[in-house]
């Protein structure tokens, strides 16, 4: 009877690690260029890895497209092909490595892939590697550290200088809308994305440099994103609001 109740408990374990090696873990790491977002869901069971890789392009001149890949985990190393040995197309820049690197830092994980193209600083292409960084930063997160904009002087206007060190980097901002108005927001050379005031993100890719807006159907605080495209650096964001 106790060899039983051994070797029952042991089958019970046996199958609980089982089910676990047979869940996946999904994780999205994404990255916005001059030419549109990139993205990458991955799913990884065990040493096994498949995912897709996702081109958003902004018009019919740069469509949208999907890859899809496998490979296996090893440590912190991505091994992948696509299928039918098709890259991705991510003109003008060109994947130049299928050996990727999930980096974790002590509060942030990246995916980085290594690629060709323009250096925006030198005007030179060469290679370089781009960080992807996680999709899931969510509303409460930004929020936390979120910049209040208010206007001064009775105007209807607000520029904020802001800096970025890394690829991926958010800066968040925070404003308090009437329904029925419009607000236009301005950042040359950086993307823009936003919350609803019922914390439902836009829809919409990431816009680059301009957005304006209909006149809006929530009344509340609305969080603006302004981040890098391709590369960390520097640009303004004006925030003015109309009736």
């Amino acid at each position: 009877m106790k060899n039983f109740c051994i070797a029952f408990l042991i089958c019970i374990l046996l199958g609980a690690v089982s089910l676990t090696a047979a869940q996946s873990v999904p994780k999205c790491f994404q990255a916005y260029w001059l030419q549109g977002e990139r993205r990458v869901n991955l799913k990884i069971n065990g040493g096994k890895v498949t995912g897709i890789f996702s081109v958003f392009g902004d018009d019919a001149m740069r469509p949208s497209a999907t890859y899809e890949f496998s490979g296996t985990l090893r440590g912190n190393i991505l091994t992948v092909a696509f299928a039918g040995n098709k890259l991705p197309d991510v003109a003008p820049s060109e994947m130049k490595s299928l050996i990727w690197t999930l980096v974790k830092t002590r509060r942030k994980e990246l995916l980085r892939i290594k690629f060709f193209g323009k250096n925006y600083d030198t005007s030179k292409y060469q290679v370089y590697f781009a960080d992807f960084g996680r999709c899931d930063e969510d509303y409460a997160t930004l929020a936390a550290s979120a910049t209040r904009v208010q206007f001064v002087n009775a105007t209807e206007s607000a520029t904020f200088p802001v800096a970025f060190k890394t690829t991926h980097e958010r800066k968040a901002f925070l404003l308090k809308l009437k329904a029925g108005q419009k607000i236009a927001v301005a950042a040359s050379g950086c993307g823009i994305s936003f919350y609803y005031p019922d914390q439902k993100p836009f829809a919409g890719a990431v816009v680059i440099d301009t957005w304006s807006s209909d006149p809006l159907t929530q009344g509340g605080d609305y969080l603006f994103v302004i981040q890098p495209i391709l590369e960390p650096g520097k640009c303004s964001a004006t925030f003015k609001v109309g009736n």
